[in-house]
């Protein structure tokens, strides 16, 4: 049976901390122990099979929206359903707007990151975006957003990079749509995502 358990309550943190060193890029990932210094609508959840560890998710919740920062299975056990079982897993916990960056198309395996959202519904959306850094640099990184919801040119405005006390604020705003099936009107602000990445 497909679980997915806190870090903190998991009985596997040395598997989680290996997996999200060798996972991800260092431009594309945050020290581990930094992870500790969230605040509590950032979730970091270890993926299970039969209690063997399979895979690790990273989340962040908010009022309108739950954006997906991290995901990845081990090695050794990806293409055999574990990342889509555990991926829908997670979708039937949380409803409503769901936002995830992904690299640009480049070579198969962006190829079929990109394949394995939009196969579970999600859209992509065609707008420039580039992640900041994690590290406090200049780095960024070419991304692309894909949305639960699908977005329009109204719904993904951006403005500048700025520089806050905190750390950097990154101006790009998404917006949720009101529509006759009840979703509400929200600003999803990567500035303020980010300004409690780095801060």
């Amino acid at each position: 049976m497909i679980q997915l358990t806190p870090l903190e309550d998991s009985d596997h943190p040395h598997f989680a901390e290996d997996l999200f060193g060798s996972a991800f890029p260092e431009a594309e990932r945050p020290d581990f122990d930094d992870l500790k210094k969230r605040p509590s609508n950032f979730h970091f959840m270890v993926a299970t099979n039969d209690d063997e560890p399979i895979g690790i998710l990273t989340y962040w919740t908010f009022e309108e929206f739950v954006y997906v920062e991290h995901f990845a299975i081990d090695e050794d056990l990806r293409n055999n359903g574990f990342g889509k079982a555990v991926f829908l897993n997670f979708m039937t916990q949380h409803g409503g707007q769901m936002v995830i960056e992904v690299e640009l198309p480049h070579d198969d395996t962006s190829d079929h990151r990109i394949e394995f959202y939009t196969s579970m519904g999600f859209y992509q959306n065609p707008y420039e975006y580039y992640q900041p850094s994690y590290h406090g640099d200049d780095t960024q990184v070419p991304m692309m957003i894909l949305s639960k919801l699908e977005m329009d040119d109204d719904e993904f405005s951006h403005t500048e990079i700025k520089q806050g006390g905190s750390g950097t604020l990154y101006g790009r705003q998404i917006r949720t749509p009101v529509s006759a099936e009840g979703r509400s009107e929200a600003v999803f602000g990567l500035n303020l995502i980010y300004d409690q990445i780095v801060s």
